[in-house]
């Protein structure tokens, strides 16, 4: 995904030191798990970065499973979070179809060894832009509401929807009309890694005042 693209597996490592050294404060809630969210996506980025001087093979499999993978962790951690037991069903019936159809895609559509997973990447980012809508709706019910940028979960939330909601169009693009190719994607995905992780970063910032590490 173009040349930039490789400086963001350091920008992930110093936000999850970051979240890490600030774990005390929030490993008590549900935001504990975020971190293992941005542990899995160090990993896989340092990974990415060295699968094809190991394997001599282009590294398509290991984003794809990461996509896979990230964006069910998603779907998961938000039904967690999340007080309606309507919406909590809502989305695990989303976690089912999501699997199934991502499954279906690797073997029929789209190869998971040799091309980009948009189709599994496309539906599973519709499903977490829903997640995270659920999750607003929630927390705007709340006398609360003024002090909604006090939360971690909120900034967590800015986070992923920042960084997915603006990068679908993108991916969509090139899939359609080949518009930039890799080296643009590349660009977008350092930029918009940038303000997703400044996100997090911000709300391990907060998690300092435990109170407003459970406030939403």
């Amino acid at each position: 995904m173009g040349d930039i693209r490789f400086l963001s597996k350091y920008l992930a490592l110093v936000v999850l030191i970051y979240g890490l050294y600030n774990y005390k404060n929030y490993s008590k809630s549900k935001a504990k798990y975020f971190i293992f969210f941005i542990l899995f996506a160090v990993v896989t980025e340092f990974f990415g970065s060295v699968f094809y001087k190991l394997f001599n093979h282009v590294n398509f499999v290991v984003y794809n499973v990461f996509t896979i993978v990230q964006l069910t962790l998603f779907l998961w951690w938000y039904q967690l979070i999340l007080n309606s037991k309507r919406r909590k069903n809502i989305l695990r019936l989303c976690m089912i179809i999501y699997l199934i159809f991502a499954i279906c895609n690797c073997f029929i559509w789209e190869n998971i060894l040799v091309a980009n997973q948009i189709y599994t990447f496309i539906l599973g980012v519709l499903f977490v832009i829903v997640a995270i809508s659920f999750y607003f709706i929630e927390s705007f019910n709340k006398e609360t509401i003024l002090n909604i940028t006090d939360s971690i979960y909120f900034w967590f939330s800015l986070g992923v929807l920042l960084f997915y909601g603006t990068f679908m169009p993108f991916m969509i693009s090139v899939k359609l009309f080949l518009v930039g190719g890799q080296s643009v994607l590349g660009i977008v995905t350092f930029i918009l890694n940038i303000i997703m992780y400044l996100c997090f970063a911000i709300g391990f910032y907060k998690s300092r005042n435990k109170n407003n590490v459970e406030v939403f």
